[in-house]
């Protein structure tokens, strides 16, 4: 498998205050932390749409991932808390390679060669100190393995109250992610590649009132190394060439988050926003939201809906005519210029120290439903259906 991002301290930590704003599962929610200790298992069903109708070459399957998820939060003292998870995923399918230019300039999608089945483990493990205190310190720590690539980071998240009404969040993480590509000999690859990302955050949280939090943050990433993807390829000319992107990357985003709770209809809404650029030109637009309805005998519904947009990168193109003044080279359609709409429903059922829950989830890009239009056609943006079940057990 090649090179994939890997997420940093989420923004979603930004004050326990919020707890208090509606009942216990919307609560949970509004704020990403557990209010009790629980052992959790889940499984989530991936799989992407077959190639678009189009020229093509090779497999037009793409990916499926079956991943399957075991975790422990639980208090260690009555203001500290663990949070410990395991992770695998069986991965099989082709992915673009690269584009050829065709007849009447339309770009051909050629798919990777065989089929393949790749295994991805990841382990887990946060310390927080204050949990469920106006102020808490998350230290965390994860590693992730599979045949090619290893990633391992380093996290530290803070929450302070700067008042009764408004809390300051703060954090930073670091990661370092080494890259053996498979048949690099057979196919010319690079044999060894390593990179390194850093990322920090800062956030208030103001409590409007007894129903509503608005949160708002702002978060800076960092990547240096080798950032290119070592199993594609780019048409220029009448030549392939590897794919060939900056080594460096800097992307500045900002998130707001609105959290609502309506106690006559024992529901929650929540909405967020993000918005992001970076040095190589992406620039993106994230909105979604959620309804959380609680329902008679233990029962919530959660349906949510996200929109994403985002501009290409300054070095993405289908195919090049030729080398020209280029330095950088990419036809992977993760750059290009496209929207997503995604619709999801979850469905919870708690039976004593029990909750069942399941849901799924359908996601369509298309390069219409960016802002402002493509620049360039994107044949290989990704659609798929993602089905999800869990169960919980509550320890306390």
């Amino acid at each position: 498998m090649g090179a994939r991002p890997h997420l940093s301290p989420s923004l979603a930590a930004l004050m326990s205050a919020a707890a208090a704003l509606a009942p216990e599962a919307h609560a949970q929610t509004a704020t990403g932390a557990e209010t009790y200790s629980r052992v959790s298992y889940r499984f989530n069903d991936y799989s992407e749409d077959s190639l678009a109708p189009g020229p093509h070459l090779g497999d037009p399957e793409r990916y499926r991932v079956l991943s399957q998820q075991f975790q422990l939060a639980t208090r260690a003292g009555s203001e500290s808390a663990i949070d410990v998870s395991a992770t695998h995923e069986v991965m099989s399918g082709s992915s673009p390679w690269y584009l050829l230019r065709g007849p009447d300039n339309r770009p051909i999608q050629v798919m990777s060669g065989a089929t393949i089945q790749e295994h991805r483990n990841e382990v887990r493990a946060s310390w927080t100190q204050g949990a469920g205190t106006s102020s808490s310190t998350t230290w965390s720590a994860s590693y992730s393995q599979e045949r090619d690539y290893r990633a391992t980071a380093l996290g530290v998240e803070r929450s302070v109250p700067l008042g009764d009404a408004l809390t300051l969040g703060y954090g930073g993480s670091f990661s370092h992610d080494l890259i053996d590509p498979f048949e690099a000999e057979k196919y010319d690859r690079v044999r060894h590649e390593d990179k390194n990302s850093a990322s920090a955050f800062g956030s208030l949280a103001w409590v409007i009132d007894r129903a509503s939090v608005l949160q708002t943050g702002l978060q800076l990433n960092v990547e240096h190394g080798y950032l290119s993807d070592p199993y594609k390829l780019v048409s220029v000319g009448s030549s392939l060439v590897d794919d060939l992107r900056p080594d460096r990357r800097v992307q500045a985003a900002w998130l707001a988050r609105y959290r609502r709770a309506f106690s006559a209809a024992d529901a929650a809404l929540h909405v967020d926003y993000r918005y992001a650029q970076d040095n190589w030109g992406i620039v993106s637009h994230t909105v979604e939201a959620a309804w959380f309805q609680t329902l008679p005998s233990r029962w919530e519904l959660v349906p949510s809906l996200r929109y994403y947009s985002q501009q290409q990168a300054r070095f993405y193109a289908p195919y090049f005519a030729d080398a020209g003044s280029h330095n950088f080279y990419s036809s992977d359609y993760r750059h290009g210029t496209f929207g997503t709409l995604s619709a999801s429903l979850n469905l919870r059922k708690r039976i004593g120290k029990w909750e069942f829950s399941g849901g799924v989830e359908r996601y369509h890009a298309a390069t219409d439903y960016a802002l402002g239009g493509a620049d360039a056609v994107v044949p290989g943006v990704v659609s798929y259906t993602r089905a999800f079940i869990g169960l919980d057990y509550l320890l306390q």
